[in-house]
Protein backbone atom coordinates (compact mmCIF):
# COMPACT_ATOMS: atom_id res chain seq x y z
CA UNK A 1 0.00 0.00 0.00
CA UNK A 2 0.94 3.82 -0.12
CA UNK A 3 -0.39 6.91 -0.24
CA UNK A 4 -3.19 6.59 -2.92
CA UNK A 5 -4.00 2.99 -2.88
CA UNK A 6 -4.13 -0.82 -1.13
CA UNK A 7 -3.63 -3.99 -3.78
CA UNK A 8 -4.10 -6.89 -1.94
CA UNK A 9 -3.51 -10.53 -3.42
CA UNK A 10 -2.65 -14.55 -2.23
CA UNK A 11 0.33 -15.79 -2.72
CA UNK A 12 0.89 -19.55 -3.54
CA UNK A 13 3.11 -21.36 -1.21
CA UNK A 14 5.24 -22.65 -4.13
CA UNK A 15 6.12 -18.90 -5.09
CA UNK A 16 9.90 -19.36 -5.41
CA UNK A 17 11.09 -15.90 -4.46
CA UNK A 18 8.95 -13.41 -2.08
CA UNK A 19 11.68 -10.71 -2.30
CA UNK A 20 10.40 -10.22 -5.84
CA UNK A 21 6.89 -9.35 -4.75
CA UNK A 22 8.30 -6.20 -2.72
CA UNK A 23 7.83 -2.87 -4.07
CA UNK A 24 10.34 -0.62 -2.95
CA UNK A 25 8.09 2.93 -3.45
CA UNK A 26 5.73 1.30 -0.94
CA UNK A 27 5.13 -0.80 2.40
CA UNK A 28 4.46 -4.33 1.44
CA UNK A 29 2.83 -6.59 4.29
CA UNK A 30 2.97 -10.28 4.46
CA UNK A 31 0.61 -11.88 6.44
CA UNK A 32 0.99 -15.86 6.99
CA UNK A 33 -1.72 -17.76 8.26
CA UNK A 34 -0.90 -20.88 9.85
CA UNK A 35 2.31 -22.58 10.87
CA UNK A 36 1.98 -25.98 9.53
CA UNK A 37 3.74 -24.76 6.00
CA UNK A 38 7.64 -24.54 7.81
CA UNK A 39 9.48 -25.14 4.32
CA UNK A 40 7.68 -22.09 2.74
CA UNK A 41 7.87 -19.85 5.83
CA UNK A 42 11.65 -20.73 6.03
CA UNK A 43 12.40 -19.56 2.24
CA UNK A 44 10.01 -16.04 3.16
CA UNK A 45 11.71 -16.24 6.62
CA UNK A 46 15.50 -16.35 5.08
CA UNK A 47 14.92 -13.89 1.96
CA UNK A 48 14.28 -10.93 4.37
CA UNK A 49 17.39 -11.70 6.96
CA UNK A 50 15.93 -13.88 9.70
CA UNK A 51 18.22 -16.34 11.21
CA UNK A 52 17.46 -19.86 12.15
CA UNK A 53 17.33 -19.77 15.79
CA UNK A 54 14.21 -16.66 14.91
CA UNK A 55 12.77 -19.11 12.24
CA UNK A 56 12.84 -21.84 15.25
CA UNK A 57 11.20 -19.58 17.59
CA UNK A 58 8.09 -18.18 14.94
CA UNK A 59 7.13 -22.44 14.49
CA UNK A 60 7.39 -22.97 18.60
CA UNK A 61 3.90 -22.76 19.26
CA UNK A 62 4.83 -22.49 23.08
CA UNK A 63 7.44 -20.11 23.60
CA UNK A 64 8.38 -17.20 25.85
CA UNK A 65 7.62 -13.71 24.62
CA UNK A 66 10.75 -11.72 23.69
CA UNK A 67 11.69 -8.68 21.07
CA UNK A 68 14.81 -8.60 19.28
CA UNK A 69 15.99 -5.27 18.26
CA UNK A 70 18.40 -6.00 15.50
CA UNK A 71 19.86 -3.42 13.47
CA UNK A 72 16.92 -2.42 10.73
CA UNK A 73 15.18 -4.50 12.17
CA UNK A 74 12.35 -5.50 14.68
CA UNK A 75 11.41 -9.14 15.48
CA UNK A 76 8.39 -9.85 18.32
CA UNK A 77 7.83 -12.97 19.29
CA UNK A 78 3.78 -13.19 20.96
CA UNK A 79 1.31 -15.15 23.03
CA UNK A 80 -2.08 -13.67 22.06
CA UNK A 81 -4.63 -15.14 25.21
CA UNK A 82 -8.30 -14.71 24.83
CA UNK A 83 -11.41 -16.40 25.59
CA UNK A 84 -12.93 -19.18 23.13
CA UNK A 85 -16.24 -19.46 25.90
CA UNK A 86 -17.34 -17.91 29.28
CA UNK A 87 -14.32 -19.82 30.79
CA UNK A 88 -12.17 -21.47 28.97
CA UNK A 89 -8.59 -18.96 28.14
CA UNK A 90 -6.93 -20.06 24.57
CA UNK A 91 -3.45 -18.50 23.48
CA UNK A 92 -2.32 -17.95 19.93
CA UNK A 93 1.23 -18.06 19.17
CA UNK A 94 2.35 -14.90 16.78
CA UNK A 95 5.58 -13.73 15.35
CA UNK A 96 5.94 -10.24 13.54
CA UNK A 97 8.89 -8.80 12.10
CA UNK A 98 9.82 -5.55 10.36
CA UNK A 99 12.81 -4.96 7.79
CA UNK A 100 12.57 -1.83 6.08
CA UNK A 101 9.59 -1.09 4.16
CA UNK A 102 8.59 -5.30 4.60
CA UNK A 103 6.01 -5.87 7.59
CA UNK A 104 5.65 -9.95 7.94
CA UNK A 105 2.81 -11.27 10.73
CA UNK A 106 2.47 -14.97 11.43
CA UNK A 107 -0.41 -15.93 13.47
CA UNK A 108 -1.16 -20.19 14.41
CA UNK A 109 -3.98 -20.41 14.09
CA UNK A 110 -4.89 -18.52 10.75
CA UNK A 111 -7.45 -16.60 12.58
CA UNK A 112 -7.95 -12.80 11.78
CA UNK A 113 -6.63 -10.97 14.21
CA UNK A 114 -5.24 -8.03 12.58
CA UNK A 115 -8.35 -7.29 10.85
CA UNK A 116 -8.55 -4.40 12.50
CA UNK A 117 -5.56 -3.17 11.52
CA UNK A 118 -6.33 -3.93 7.84
CA UNK A 119 -9.23 -1.79 8.13
CA UNK A 120 -7.60 1.30 9.65
CA UNK A 121 -5.25 0.81 6.73
CA UNK A 122 -8.87 0.88 4.20
CA UNK A 123 -9.91 4.10 6.57
CA UNK A 124 -6.27 5.57 6.45
CA UNK A 125 -6.26 6.29 10.47
CA UNK A 126 -4.11 9.07 11.21
CA UNK A 127 -2.81 8.65 7.75
CA UNK A 128 -0.92 5.99 8.00
CA UNK A 129 -0.79 4.95 4.49
CA UNK A 130 1.56 7.52 4.29
CA UNK A 131 3.72 6.74 6.82
CA UNK A 132 6.73 4.27 7.41
CA UNK A 133 6.53 0.65 8.72
CA UNK A 134 6.50 1.75 11.76
CA UNK A 135 3.66 3.05 12.23
CA UNK A 136 2.24 -0.23 10.69
CA UNK A 137 3.89 -1.73 13.92
CA UNK A 138 2.09 0.22 15.78
CA UNK A 139 -1.21 -0.54 14.42
CA UNK A 140 -0.86 -4.21 14.69
CA UNK A 141 0.25 -4.08 18.59
CA UNK A 142 -2.54 -2.13 19.32
CA UNK A 143 -5.01 -4.57 17.46
CA UNK A 144 -2.77 -7.10 19.66
CA UNK A 145 -3.16 -5.15 23.37
CA UNK A 146 -6.62 -3.94 22.91
CA UNK A 147 -7.39 -8.02 22.41
CA UNK A 148 -5.37 -8.45 25.66
CA UNK A 149 -7.49 -5.83 27.18
CA UNK A 150 -10.68 -7.11 26.58
CA UNK A 151 -9.49 -10.42 27.37
CA UNK A 152 -8.74 -8.49 31.03
CA UNK A 153 -11.79 -7.10 31.15
CA UNK A 154 -13.35 -10.52 30.94
CA UNK A 155 -11.37 -12.44 33.47
CA UNK A 156 -12.40 -9.70 36.16
CA UNK A 157 -15.74 -9.60 35.23
CA UNK A 158 -15.62 -13.13 35.46
CA UNK A 159 -14.03 -13.24 38.99
CA UNK A 160 -16.65 -10.35 40.38
CA UNK A 161 -19.59 -12.79 38.98
CA UNK A 162 -18.00 -15.49 41.11
CA UNK A 163 -17.46 -13.33 44.48
CA UNK A 164 -21.34 -12.23 43.74
CA UNK A 165 -22.56 -15.84 43.56
CA UNK A 166 -20.27 -15.99 46.89
CA UNK A 167 -21.71 -13.36 49.00
CA UNK A 168 -25.06 -14.14 48.07
CA UNK A 169 -24.59 -18.00 49.05
CA UNK A 170 -26.63 -19.58 46.02
CA UNK A 171 -25.61 -21.74 43.76
CA UNK A 172 -23.89 -25.27 44.18
CA UNK A 173 -20.63 -25.13 45.73
CA UNK A 174 -18.65 -27.91 43.74
CA UNK A 175 -19.62 -25.76 40.87
CA UNK A 176 -18.48 -22.67 42.25
CA UNK A 177 -15.32 -24.55 42.84
CA UNK A 178 -14.53 -25.53 39.53
CA UNK A 179 -15.02 -22.13 38.16
CA UNK A 180 -12.39 -21.08 40.75
CA UNK A 181 -10.09 -23.27 39.62
CA UNK A 182 -10.82 -22.38 35.85
CA UNK A 183 -10.24 -18.87 36.65
CA UNK A 184 -6.90 -19.24 38.61
CA UNK A 185 -5.77 -21.51 35.87
CA UNK A 186 -6.82 -18.73 33.12
CA UNK A 187 -4.86 -15.80 35.53
CA UNK A 188 -1.64 -17.67 35.83
CA UNK A 189 -1.59 -18.83 32.09
CA UNK A 190 -2.37 -15.09 31.20
CA UNK A 191 -0.11 -13.47 33.39
CA UNK A 192 3.08 -15.63 31.99
CA UNK A 193 2.28 -14.58 28.63
CA UNK A 194 1.99 -10.53 29.45
CA UNK A 195 4.39 -9.43 31.88
CA UNK A 196 7.68 -10.60 30.19
CA UNK A 197 6.48 -8.06 27.33
CA UNK A 198 6.77 -4.94 29.77
CA UNK A 199 10.35 -5.16 30.16
CA UNK A 200 11.15 -6.25 26.50
CA UNK A 201 8.77 -3.48 25.36
CA UNK A 202 10.36 -0.56 27.76
CA UNK A 203 14.02 -1.80 25.89
CA UNK A 204 12.50 -0.46 22.31
CA UNK A 205 11.55 2.46 23.96
CA UNK A 206 14.28 3.46 25.49
CA UNK A 207 16.57 2.62 21.87
CA UNK A 208 15.03 4.38 18.97
CA UNK A 209 16.44 3.50 15.92
CA UNK A 210 15.33 3.02 12.16
CA UNK A 211 12.38 1.56 12.55
CA UNK A 212 10.69 3.23 15.48
CA UNK A 213 12.03 6.72 14.81
CA UNK A 214 11.66 9.73 17.53
CA UNK A 215 8.50 11.01 16.32
CA UNK A 216 6.43 6.87 16.80
CA UNK A 217 7.42 7.47 20.50
CA UNK A 218 3.86 9.27 21.26
CA UNK A 219 1.85 6.06 19.33
CA UNK A 220 4.58 3.46 21.58
CA UNK A 221 3.96 5.71 24.77
CA UNK A 222 0.25 4.74 24.54
CA UNK A 223 0.80 0.86 23.86
CA UNK A 224 3.01 0.67 26.60
CA UNK A 225 0.64 2.62 28.39
CA UNK A 226 -1.85 -0.29 27.48
CA UNK A 227 0.10 -2.65 28.47
CA UNK A 228 0.75 -1.42 32.03
CA UNK A 229 -3.23 -1.18 32.10
CA UNK A 230 -3.43 -5.12 31.16
CA UNK A 231 -0.54 -5.75 33.73
CA UNK A 232 -2.85 -3.49 36.68
CA UNK A 233 -6.22 -5.77 35.83
CA UNK A 234 -3.94 -9.19 36.02
CA UNK A 235 -3.14 -7.92 39.26
CA UNK A 236 -6.49 -6.86 40.07
CA UNK A 237 -8.04 -10.28 39.26
CA UNK A 238 -5.07 -11.90 41.49
CA UNK A 239 -6.30 -10.34 44.32
CA UNK A 240 -9.88 -10.92 43.61
CA UNK A 241 -8.93 -14.57 43.27
CA UNK A 242 -6.89 -14.65 46.61
CA UNK A 243 -10.29 -13.59 48.26
CA UNK A 244 -12.20 -15.57 46.39
CA UNK A 245 -10.05 -18.71 47.81
CA UNK A 246 -10.61 -17.42 51.50
CA UNK A 247 -13.93 -16.72 51.06
CA UNK A 248 -14.80 -20.43 49.62
CA UNK A 249 -13.10 -21.74 52.64
CA UNK A 250 -14.50 -20.01 55.19
CA UNK A 251 -18.05 -20.46 53.99
CA UNK A 252 -17.43 -24.28 53.59
CA UNK A 253 -16.15 -24.08 57.06
CA UNK A 254 -19.15 -22.52 58.04
CA UNK A 255 -21.53 -25.42 55.69
CA UNK A 256 -19.75 -27.60 58.30
CA UNK A 257 -20.45 -25.33 61.41
CA UNK A 258 -24.25 -25.69 59.91
CA UNK A 259 -24.13 -29.40 59.61
CA UNK A 260 -22.24 -30.57 63.31
CA UNK A 261 -25.02 -27.86 64.90
CA UNK A 262 -27.89 -29.80 63.49
CA UNK A 263 -26.28 -33.40 64.33
CA UNK A 264 -25.39 -31.86 68.16
CA UNK A 265 -29.50 -31.15 68.18
CA UNK A 266 -30.10 -34.74 67.42
CA UNK A 267 -27.78 -35.83 69.69
CA UNK A 268 -29.19 -34.04 72.37
CA UNK A 269 -32.73 -34.97 71.68
CA UNK A 270 -32.12 -38.73 71.48
CA UNK A 271 -29.42 -38.86 74.25
CA UNK A 272 -31.96 -38.94 77.38
CA UNK A 273 -34.26 -41.75 75.17
CA UNK A 274 -31.00 -43.76 74.85
CA UNK A 275 -30.39 -43.34 78.77
CA UNK A 276 -33.90 -44.84 79.46
CA UNK A 277 -33.69 -47.59 77.48
CA UNK A 278 -30.88 -48.69 78.33
CA UNK A 279 -32.28 -48.44 81.73
CA UNK A 280 -35.58 -49.48 81.18
CA UNK A 281 -34.08 -52.39 79.27
CA UNK A 282 -31.61 -54.00 81.41
CA UNK A 283 -33.87 -53.97 84.55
Amino acid sequence: YDQTEINTRSIPLETTSFKKLVKEDCINWFQVNGLTQSEAIGRLASEFGMNNLDLRDILTPVHVVKIDNYKGRLFFVLNSCYFEDADRLQTEHIGIMVCGNVVITFNESGNRLFDATRQGLESDIMEIRSRQSGFLLGFLLNTFFSLQIETASHLEDVLEGIESTLLSNVGDPRTTNKQIQHSRHACLLFRKNIIPLKEEFDKILKEPGDIITEEMIPLFDDLSDQLSYVIQTIANSREILTSLVDLYVSQNDLRSNDIMKHLTVVATLFIPVTFLVGVWGMN
